[in-house]
């Protein structure tokens, strides 16, 4: 039996935001966190009045299920400080970029139940989209716990770990490709006179409600692109100009630039 049901090394702002999530499916008093940052680990647990570890080893002495939210350029020194006390009941959750399952295991010496998690930055306003692989030793009733952890931020996926490099090119680095999208037609506002404060909100809350839209009817993006596209009109003038820029080509392009990059970085 463990104290503490969720524990964390790593609570900077991806853990803050998964400390948030975990809040949402268990009391405080079942989670413990652990920073190598004092001073932020001080301000995290008297923010939340989550209770301290003295140590990583101190997080996996008590906690069932071990979520390591570090930079990829460190996991492996927690790794290798883990994994004598880590025991077969255990699961293990990273979520460092580009740090296979696979990786892990090597590093840990043991067979554990290992969890990879693709989160991406809307995460941090509770609307991520999140994919995950496990490998064989993830017990079912355990990895449903986990993934309604993230849901608690977002969007959950389950899938096959060789597409987790294709969600860091789309979900991943998605968000700068938005955030260029917004402030491209926020400027086009400008351009054409709004206010640059207006045209931001405006420019903002189109893609937003866009979003939504595509989710809550699940409706192709195709169908309500034309929907939205009356003969001769507006929309389908811009479309046309769109179009001759190839947005399309160069969006996919991005993606499979990043997603190509993310395999290489291995």
């Amino acid at each position: 039996m463990f104290e503490k049901e969720f524990g964390f090394i790593g609570i900077g702002k991806m853990g803050k935001t998964l400390l948030e999530g975990a809040l949402k499916v268990t009391e405080k008093e079942k989670i413990i966190i652990h920073d190598v940052n004092k001073s932020l680990l001080d301000e995290r647990s008297k923010e939340y009045d989550i209770d301290q570890a003295l140590s990583n080893l101190d997080v996996v002495e008590k906690a069932k299920n071990v979520i390591i939210a570090v930079l990829p350029q460190v996991i492996d020194n927690v790794l290798k400080e883990i994994s004598e006390k880590l025991q077969d009941n255990q699961i293990l959750i990273s979520i460092a970029a580009g740090v296979s399952i696979d990786h892990i295991e090597k590093n840990l010496k043991k067979e554990i139940g290992i969890i990879r998690v693709m989160p991406n930055a809307p995460a941090l306003v509770g609307e991520g989209a999140t994919a995950l692989s496990h490998n064989d030793k993830v017990k079912m009733n355990d990895l449903e716990y986990i993934i309604n952890l993230f849901k608690a931020v977002g969007l959950v996926v389950q899938l096959n770990e060789r597409h987790l490099d294709a969600v860091t090119g789309l979900s991943g680095s998605g968000p700068a490709y938005i955030f260029i999208i917004i402030e491209a037609l926020a400027d086009g506002g400008v351009k054409m006179g709004l206010p640059r404060d207006i045209a931001t909100k405006l420019a903002a809350q189109t893609v937003l409600g866009s979003a939504k839209m595509v989710i809550d009817t699940g409706l192709h993006p195709a169908v309500l692109k034309d929907k939205v596209a009356s003969p001769g009109g507006t929309t389908i003038t811009a479309i046309h100009q769109l179009e001759l820029s190839k947005i399309r080509a160069t969006m996919i392009s991005a993606v499979e630039a990043a997603t190509l990059k993310s395999r290489s970085m291995k």
